[in-house]
């Protein structure tokens, strides 16, 4: 099922969770994940983006094997491990690392920074302590810091030294697929730069791939090849990243960018003010899940759920799509 330019394939992927809505009564089901499909290639970067809510987090959880899907495949290496036994996740999860949003509660800190970063090799390989030391300082070196940074721990070091040491820390198994949730947004806007250029730089020298999850158009903007839109657990549009941000195409990844703050002038779009709020994925409105706040819902939009189809060379689900394009 995979082939050398394919890193991880998604197919259909769902999770669903059971919630209790009181006493007595009966459980509702949240669909978080409703059938979501993409490939990741090596050296490319698959940004997913969408309001809180949307379901970005939970995916990252499926990719990670934190989760177990509800539904759909995950291939990696010939297996579908979203249905694997945990021998076969145990040796397939260190090639799918994970960058987590807030640099200040991800990394432990009774823990200094060289133990931290040879604790995934303890664990995973049969490397000895003078190698572990080795392989560590070089993967500080190359995110960056400093030899004297190895002894220190996490609160000596400032938001972007840390989301530097966290990144170090993922990279060091060598893994094939990094998830980053939200990897910069904790960060001062001069920051996020250099932590943005930092993980271009070491895609381009190690051919990882990236999922990257982000509210921040204008980080996705810089970092992506691709772009997969999620509104309430489902896809809405996937595109390369010439074609999203040049002419996007559903009403709700207009609305995305019509949101997103521009200092030229030229590159301004007039508001989109959306109505409603999110609707709760434990009571999805019949049909297409934006109809109650698209400007241009029909009575169509209401009733049939639209399918993702192919429309100027991305896919796109939108009913009436070719009329408002």
């Amino acid at each position: 099922m995979s082939t050398p330019d394919i890193l991880l394939e998604a197919k259909n992927l769902a999770k669903h969770y059971s919630v209790s809505q009181g006493f007595l009564k009966p459980k509702a089901t949240a669909r978080a994940l409703d059938g979501v499909s993409f490939i990741l290639r090596p050296g490319k970067t698959l940004a997913v983006v969408g309001e809180s809510g949307c379901g970005k987090s939970t995916l990252a959880r499926q990719i990670t094997m934190i989760e177990p899907p509800s539904g759909g495949e995950l291939w990696m290496n010939g297996v579908n491990i979203a249905h694997a036994d945990r021998a076969m996740k145990k040796r397939v999860r260190p090639l799918v690392q994970m960058v987590f949003q807030n640099p200040y509660a991800s990394l432990n800190p009774r823990k200094k920074v060289g133990a931290m970063l040879e604790e995934p090799l303890i664990i995973n390989t049969d490397l000895s302590r003078r190698q572990r030391s080795e392989k560590a300082q070089a993967m500080m070196a190359k995110v960056g810091l400093r030899p004297e940074h190895y002894g220190r721990y996490p609160h000596m070091f400032s938001g972007g030294q840390r989301q530097r040491i966290a990144i170090a820390r993922a990279l060091m198994l060598d893994p094939r697929v990094i998830v980053a949730d939200e990897p910069v947004s904790a960060l001062d806007v001069s920051i996020q730069a250099q932590v943005l250029n930092l993980l271009m730089d070491l895609q381009d020298s190690s051919s990882v791939a990236y999922l990257f999850i982000s509210h921040n158009l204008a980080v996705v903007e810089h970092i992506a090849d691709e772009v997969l839109v999620m509104y309430l657990g489902k896809t809405v549009e996937h595109a390369s990243k010439e074609q999203l941000f040049s002419r996007p195409l559903h009403p709700y990844t207009k609305a995305l960018l019509a949101s997103t703050p521009h200092i030229d002038p030229a590159q301004r779009q007039k508001k989109i003010m959306l109505s409603g709020e999110l609707p709760s994925p434990l009571a999805p409105p019949p049909g297409c899940a934006f109809n109650n706040r698209c400007p241009h819902a029909v009575e169509r939009c209401r009733q049939e759920i639209p399918l993702l189809q192919v429309f100027e060379g991305r896919l796109v689900a939108c009913h009436r799509v070719g009329e408002i394009s």
